[in-house]
């Protein structure tokens, strides 16, 4: 049997070795968010690293748009806060080294419609004579697949829904595109 004495020394043993061995637990478990942690910041410096040369090449091959124009797919897009005739709106174009919007893409025209807002807008879209085909401002070919152009003129515009025509005298806004330049 053993005294009191040697009873609460054992007591306390016990006590010691279970705070030793929590303790020694808690020591692993901080030492493990430790490791974590230096593996969490060495993967995204390491990733960082990795996307470097992607990074530099991107940066020196920058693309911009002049202000007050808008980037989309590789073009800069204008649209004019003010109404001018179709020859005016082309010569405003002209000015700012482009042109009247050319449209190419469906992604494109659902752009401009969607950013131009409500009123109508000027492009470059344009015949001779309502016998004639439509031809690009820019001097591209008309893909006649990509949308119809309504009424029966020979000016197209965009108005709230679509492509339509009208004579050349009437005021619009209108929409100016040109090639996105490379950053110096």
């Amino acid at each position: 049997m053993l005294s009191l004495e040697e009873n609460n020394n054992a007591d306390n043993d016990s006590v010691l070795e279970d705070l030793f061995t929590a303790k020694r637990k808690e020591g692993r478990a901080a030492l493990w968010k430790q490791y974590l942690l230096v593996a969490l910041v060495a993967n995204v410096v390491g990733g960082a690293l990795l996307f470097l040369p992607i990074i530099i090449w991107l940066s020196q091959h920058a693309y911009s748009c002049p202000p007050l124009w808008i980037g989309f797919e590789g073009k800069c897009f204008y649209f004019s806060e003010v109404e001018r005739n179709w020859t005016s709106s082309r010569d405003d174009c002209h000015t700012r080294r482009a042109s009247l919007a050319v449209i190419q893409s469906k992604d494109e025209l659902d752009f401009v419609l969607r950013y131009k807002g409500f009123p109508d807008h000027w492009i470059g879209l344009s015949r001779q004579n309502p016998r004639q085909r439509w031809e690009w401002e820019d001097g591209t070919k008309f893909n006649s697949s990509l949308f119809l152009v309504g009424g029966g003129e020979d000016f197209a515009f965009l108005n709230d829904q679509k492509v339509t025509s009208a004579r050349s005298s009437g005021e619009r806004h209108w929409i100016c595109t040109k090639p996105q330049s490379r950053q110096p």
